[in-house]
């Protein structure tokens, strides 16, 4: 027997014990409410899943929507399409404006199965919000995928900026991350032949000359910074091995192991004035706790400290809004 059909059980038989205790029958006119009292379950969901003929399973029917409702939280639907399909999906969407052709879920699913990623219309549009893209109409009513405006604008800005940089001649860097399973190869080699004087591709399952271990074994994280004028950053990389089945290797890193790596491992490396490139993860884009500004939520001795921090001149008589208006006056102004 389930958790949650016992605990349905447990709950109408105490409702029971306390009628017989009080000797004094609830709502006995009325099914639903009785049902209601006694369960604990809300009256719009009982009148959603509960029939009301004499016939149908009451109690099975709670317990199954109850039972519904909670595997609907919890559930996590599996990814089909891994961050190199995702980039391929992103390619093509682009691809397809470039040739002014006008991009709909049917021509975009159709154009990526020439690209060898088959999947269904409801899992490409799904990728297709997820990075910034949305739905228009056109003249004739036909729905149209193109870019959010937040997001061309920022595309437009992140150039502007880029440009600026490089006729300062400031040095660029580009951080990521990536992930690799241990056991990645590619799926073949290529033999000769000499018989054709040619070369042949030979999937590993069908030859005997490279054993490939099964599985795709440990996942390993990988971080690291490169420059067009140095290429990959000597001694900046970090190499750490997954601990978790996670789909998602963003998951693996938080914000104290990145903030370490950068400030211990990156930062001395580069030359002064450098330009760094990242993307906008959560652990990108976190505030050190020092460097928090005071609000409404901060007590006075807080709002003080960072005062004092900050070099601000304040009455220690002053209430505690007169020193939020000085944080307000002194804060730093948004980039």
């Amino acid at each position: 027997m389930r958790y949650r059909t016992k605990e349905l059980l447990r709950k109408i038989l105490q409702f029971f014990v306390t009628e017989k205790e009080k000797n004094k029958p609830r709502a006995l006119q009325n099914p639903i409410k009785r049902l209601v009292k006694a369960t604990g379950i809300k009256p719009t969901t009982l009148r959603r899943y509960v029939h009301t003929d004499a016939s149908a399973d009451v109690v099975l029917d709670v317990v199954k929507a109850v039972h519904k409702a909670a595997v609907q939280k919890t559930v996590k639907k599996n990814q089909k399409l891994d961050d190199f399909d995702k980039g391929v999906v992103i390619r093509t969407i682009y691809d397809l404006h470039k040739k002014s052709q006008s991009v709909t879920m049917p021509s975009l699913q159709q154009a990526l199965k020439k690209k060898d990623i088959d999947v269904s219309i409801s899992t490409v549009s799904r990728t297709v919000r997820l990075f910034g893209f949305r739905f228009y109409k056109n003249a004739s009513s036909r729905r149209f995928v193109s870019e959010r405006e937040d997001i061309v604008l920022m595309r437009m800005t992140y150039l502007r900026k880029i440009r600026k940089f490089r006729q300062q001649g400031r040095h660029i860097v580009y951080l990521d991350e990536t992930w690799l399973n241990t056991n990645h190869v590619v799926k073949g080699d290529w033999l000769d032949v000499p018989s054709t004087s040619m070369s042949v591709f030979e999937p590993h399952c069908k030859g005997t000359h490279r054993k490939v271990p099964s599985g795709k074994g440990t996942r390993l994280i990988i971080l690291d910074v490169g420059s067009s004028q140095q290429g990959l950053i000597p001694g900046c990389g970090l190499i750490f091995e997954s601990k978790t089945n996670s789909s998602d290797y963003h998951d693996e890193m938080n914000k104290e192991h990145f903030t370490e790596w950068f400030r211990d491992t990156i930062l001395p490396k580069l030359p002064p004035r450098s330009v760094i490139i990242m993307d906008n993860a959560p652990y990108h884009s976190h505030l050190d706790p020092d460097s928090r500004v005071p609000n409404t939520s901060s007590n006075k001795s807080e709002i003080s400290a960072w005062l004092e921090k900050s070099i601000v001149q304040y009455d220690k008589k002053m209430k505690k809004a007169e020193l939020l208006d000085l944080v307000k006056q002194h804060k730093p102004l948004p980039r």
